[in-house]
Formats: C-alpha cells, structure tokens, sequence
C-alpha cells in the first residue's frame, strides 16, 4: 500500500538559519517542508511545488511578506492557499493588515514551534474538511438568501479559517458582535458548523 502523500510547506524567510530550521522541524514532523531566501522567488516556487500551506516572514529586504500575499490573493490558483505569517512584528496594525489581506494565522517569533506545529496542522485539516463532499442533510440556502453587508463579510471571514476573536479585530467590533452576526448568517442559510460556511463562501465565490 502506498504511502500517504505528505502535505507540501513553503517557508519564505530571508534569514538563512531560520529558514534552515523552520524546514529541519517541518520535515521531521512529517511535511514536505521547502524553504526560499527569496520573496521574488516565491511565485515561481509555488508554481513548481504546489503548496499546501505557506509560511512566510514580512520584513524581508527585495519584497514584503504583505507583498507577497497581495499577490498571492489576487490570483485564482492561490486565493485561498492557506497562508501563516511568522514574524518578529507584533503590533496591532500589523496584524490587523495581515488579516485584511487574507492571512489565515499570525505568529510572533521567535518561533514556538508547538504552536506553529498547530497552526500548520489546523489549517490543513480546515481545507482537508472544506476539500470533503458535504455529508447528506439539507440543502444550505441558495445564493438568493439575502446576506447583509456585514453579514457576508462574516461568512467571507469563517470561509478563511478565522476565529471569532480574529473577524473581532480585523471589522472592529466586539467578539458577542461577531457571534451574534455567525448565528445570524447560520440561521438564514440554514447550516450549523464552519465546514458549511466556509463551503456556503466558496459557492458565493467569497472567497475568489
């Protein structure tokens, strides 16, 4: 019986014992970890790895991390390629601008490699679950159902993956807000978990 293929990482991250280590401790956790130096490199990378999940650093000298997954998002082969950001950035409008761009996690170095191990790992099994053929139940609401602005900026927000504390800060509302827009968007499309939304944001094309 074949193995199992196992999920492709690329870290982009411009100090080379740094990026060193991220593939080390990838590799020996079971990916098929690739690291580049080079943000401008970074497109030509993913077009020949074909990544299942990106890690990538922002303050790099040839190309920003923010850069980077600007690009990313604008194209539709990458749109929703999960995306970590580990950097040395800690401050709130930074990672605000990370969310806003489409960032599925932010971590801060120095690197907690418990805790990156668990975000990569949480971030693959939410596109393995959303990549999953819906399980037989009732039809979610069809595109017609009408979704308020803010609304579809929930749905489009538990599509990629974030938290109710992450879609809080990144709209600038309280965390009850938040929640009291997700029962609202579940009950007008009729579903109950994140795996549905999330596929309700691919089927309105949230997500593109």
């Amino acid at each position: 019986m074949p193995a199992p293929e196992r999920p492709v990482i690329l870290c982009i991250e411009d100090e080379p014992h740094l990026l060193g280590e991220l593939v080390e401790e990838l590799t020996a956790l079971g990916f098929d970890a690739h690291g580049t130096p080079h943000p401008r490199e970074a497109e030509d990378q993913i077009a020949r790895l074909r990544p299942d999940l990106i890690i990538c650093d922002i303050m790099m000298p040839e190309r920003s991390g923010f850069e980077v997954l600007d690009q990313l998002r604008q194209s539709p082969e990458t749109g929703v390629l999960p995306f970590i950001f580990l950097t040395a950035l800690s401050d709130r409008d930074s990672q605000i601008r990370a969310r806003r761009l489409g960032a599925n996690d932010y971590l801060v170095k120095p690197v907690d490699f418990d805790l990156l191990e668990a975000a990569v790992r949480a971030k693959l099994d939410y596109i393995d679950r959303l990549r999953a053929p819906p399980p037989p139940g009732p039809e979610t609401g069809p595109p017609s159902v009408h979704l308020s602005r803010r609304e579809t900026q929930v749905l489009r927000e538990l599509g990629l993956g974030l938290k109710i504390s992450d879609i809080a800060l990144l709209l600038a509302i309280s965390e009850h807000t938040v929640a009291q827009y997700v029962k609202s968007v579940y009950s007008k499309l009729n579903i109950s978990s994140r795996a549905e939304a999330a596929r309700e944001a691919v089927r309105r094309r949230l997500l593109d």
